[in-house]
């Protein structure tokens, strides 16, 4: 096109600069629109948001997004649709903005209970990964991603004091069974485990003979090794032989926290449901009220950070995978990594540690 030769660059670069699709970019310069461009120059939102679900299963089926996002987006997505369908069932994709979505959570929160920017900057991420797709799908004609702004937060949330576990401790020993809920919350303190991985860990996969945790099928679909301290050790131990399986076995396919206490474990413990166990100690504890079952995480690593485990090293343990911190090691087999963590645990976690036996007095 003369446009492109006297400018020397492509179409596309100056339409994604200018925010609009190359037919919008035609027609306003006197072109031939495509047929489509002029028949859906917009779409309703309710028809751009199924067809982004059914975009996200198709993800998933490739392994490009885990079942796990997948929930979370639908959710999110779910949410959205039944606002739209009851307040504004002719809403085009281009009149879906920051005020419609403040409506929306404005309307569902009805415990009035403020939103972290965490969560906000999540469904904005949502927001603008489904505004992409549109684009690029040719759904609507400019890019409206800007839209939402995502705002900037701190590396680390809070993380829990030392002299804090003990509270934690404490009442969770008031809880019904309150062995399996200790269990659970030292399994997230000593592992930096997330809480879907906690919930569908096996057996067989926390080793005690190699005192290595094994992770498969993490978040991103990936496997990771986990150094097994010796005191979460003993506390699994004495929560099997409570829970009905009077030794470890590593030929055991049952879950380690298992609703079916016994020697099978067949049913596993929903992520909601150990969520459910941190509320219930926020509850109990009024200081303790910024934390989540995400802490547990943050808290482990902000100590392994404290005393010097190297970055790549805890980005392999927590399975990280961004570039800026993975392209950077050299990747440990188990033993090693074992051996590396353990040896560089002393101090402050013999701290921790000692808060925690202190605890079971």
């Amino acid at each position: 096109m003369a446009i492109e030769k006297s400018l020397n660059i492509s179409l596309g670069e100056i339409c994604n600069q200018l925010g609009v699709s190359e037919n919008a970019l035609l027609e306003f310069l006197g072109g031939t629109p495509t047929i489509e461009s002029i028949n859906d120059n917009e779409k309703p939102a309710l028809y751009v948001l199924e067809k982004y679900q059914e975009y996200l299963v198709d993800l998933v089926k490739l392994n490009k997004r885990s079942q796990e996002t997948l929930k979370t987006y639908n959710n999110f997505i779910l949410r959205i649709k039944k606002f739209i369908l009851l307040n504004y069932p002719n809403l085009k994709l281009n009149e879906l903005n920051e005020i419609v979505i403040n409506e929306m959570l404005t309307k569902d929160n009805e415990n009035k209970q403020s939103f972290s920017v965490r969560t906000i900057n999540k469904y904005y991420a949502i927001l603008k990964s489904i505004f992409k797709f549109a684009y690029e799908m040719d759904y609507t004609n400019k890019d409206f991603r800007n839209r939402f702004k995502l705002e900037k937060t701190s590396l680390l949330p809070r993380y829990i004091k030392e002299a804090q576990i003990k509270k934690i401790l404490e009442t969770v020993e008031r809880f019904s069974k309150p062995y399996r809920c200790r269990a659970m919350i030292l399994f997230l303190l000593l592992t930096g485990c997330r809480v879907s991985e906690v919930s569908k860990i096996k057996v067989k996969d926390f080793n005690v003979i190699e005192n290595l945790i094994y992770i498969y099928n993490g978040k991103g679909k990936k496997d990771r090794i986990i150094p097994m301290f010796p005191e979460l050790k003993e506390e699994i131990l004495i929560y099997l032989q409570k829970s009905g399986m009077s030794n470890w076995d590593s030929k055991c396919e049952g879950f380690l926290f298992a609703r079916d206490e016994g020697i099978v474990r067949k049913r596993n413990f929903p992520i909601r449901t150990i969520e459910h166990i941190v509320e219930r100690i926020r509850k109990h504890q009024s200081e303790l009220s910024y934390i989540t079952v995400h802490s547990f995480r943050h808290t482990f690593a902000v100590y392994c950070l404290k005393i010097g485990i190297k970055e790549h090293h805890l980005t392999d343990i927590l399975g990280h995978s961004d570039p800026k911190t993975t392209m950077i090691y050299t990747k440990l087999r188990g033993e090693d990594l074992r051996d590396e963590i353990i040896n560089k645990f002393p101090y402050p976690f013999e701290i921790l540690l000692n808060t925690i036996n202190e605890g079971k007095k």
